[in-house]
C-alpha cells in the first residue's frame, strides 16, 4: 500500500448521519454511520485528522494504527487517534457490521487524556453498542442543533470505556497524588491550575475527581490546610503575625488577615488572644 495515498473503499451498504451544525476547535463532530457487511471495505489514511470511535456489531475486521495491529470481532470497540496512520478493513470471509463516529477538537483530546485512553486502540469484549447508537440517532434527529447533546453522549461513552478498562483505579490514585501535593505545598500559594497540573488533568476533571474521592473540592481542601497551619502558628509560637503571613506566602498582612477573617469570622490577633498564647507579642490589626 503506498504510504502517501489515502484509500477509501467504503461499504456498498452504509447509513450516514451527518452533523451540519456549528463546529469549533474545541468540539467538531463530523458524521456517524453504520457499515454493513462488505468484504471489500477498506479505509487507509496516512495521517488521520480526527478521532474515530468504532464498535463491531458482527463479523471480523482488521485495524492498524501506526505500528500496532489488532483483529476485532463482535463486541469489540476501538479508538483511532488523529495524527496517526489509520488502516482498517473488513475480513473477506467474515465481513463486519459496525457503528462509528468521527469527531475532532481539543475537548475530545482532553477527555481521551483525562481518562487515560491515549494509548488504547482496542477495547476487547466491551459489549456496549448503545452509546454510539445514541450518537448516531442524535445527529440523525437534529443534524444542526445536536452539538451539546453530542458532547455529553461522547463523554459518557469515553467514561464507560475507561471504567470498563479499570482506569478508575488509577483515577483514585490521581486524587491521592493531588491530595499529597496539596499537603506538601500548603505553606505556599497554590492555584487550582497548579493542583490539576501535578497529575495532570483539566481543571474541571481534577475538581470532579478530587471531590468524588474526598467529598470536598481540591481548592477548599487546600484552604482548610492553610487555615490549620495559620491557627497552629498563632496558637503555638511567638511569631509576629506579619511573619506568619510571610511564611505562608501571603502578599501582605492585609491579605492574610482577610483570609483568616473570611474563614473564622475573627482577626488573627483576636484568635491568638482567645487561645491565650502567653508567648505571643502584642499584634495589632490593620
Amino acid at each position: 500500500m503506498p504510504d502517501a495515498q489515502p484509500v477509501f473503499r467504503q461499504g456498498r451498504g452504509e447509513e450516514y448521519a451527518i452533523y451540519t451544525g456549528q463546529v469549533s476547535g474545541c468540539f467538531a463532530p463530523g458524521l456517524a454511520g453504520i457499515t454493513y457487511p462488505d468484504p471489500l471495505y477498506e479505509i487507509y489514511r496516512p495521517r488521520g485528522d480526527y478521532y474515530v470511535f468504532e464498535y463491531v456489531l458482527s463479523g471480523i475486521g482488521h485495524v492498524r494504527q501506526d505500528g500496532e495491529s489488532v483483529t476485532v470481532t463482535a463486541g469489540d470497540a476501538y479508538i483511532l487517534q488523529p495524527g496517526r496512520c489509520h488502516h482498517y478493513y473488513s475480513d473477506q470471509e467474515h465481513p463486519w457490521t459496525k457503528i462509528w463516529f468521527n469527531v475532532g477538537g481539543s475537548l475530545v483530546a482532553h477527555l481521551i487524556s483525562d481518562y487515560q485512553l491515549d494509548n488504547v486502540l482496542k477495547i476487547p469484549a466491551f459489549g456496549e453498542s448503545g452509546y454510539l447508537y445514541d450518537i448516531f440517532h442524535a445527529i440523525e434527529k437534529e443534524p444542526i442543533h445536536s452539538g451539546g447533546q453530542l458532547e455529553l453522549l461522547l463523554h459518557r461513552y469515553i467514561q464507560a470505556i475507561s471504567s470498563f478498562l479499570g482506569s478508575e483505579v488509577s483515577f483514585r490514585s490521581r486524587a491521592l497524588i493531588m491530595k499529597n501535593f496539596i499537603e506538601q505545598n500548603a505553606a505556599r500559594p497554590l492555584t487550582i491550575d497548579d493542583i490539576a497540573g501535578c497529575v495532570p488533568l483539566s481543571r474541571s476533571r481534577a475538581i470532579h475527581l478530587f471531590k468524588e474521592a474526598y467529598a470536598v473540592t481540591p481548592y477548599r481542601y487546600y484552604l482548610s490546610l492553610r487555615l490549620a497551619l495559620s491557627k497552629s502558628l498563632l496558637e503555638r509560637t511567638a511569631m509576629p503575625i506579619q511573619e506568619i503571613s510571610n511564611r505562608l506566602g501571603f502578599m501582605d498582612y492585609r491579605h492574610f488577615s482577610g483570609f483568616f477573617r473570611k474563614e473564622t469570622g475573627i482577626s488573627p490577633s483576636c484568635y491568638r488572644k482567645k487561645q491565650g498564647n502567653p508567648a505571643a507579642p502584642e499584634d495589632g490589626d490593620s
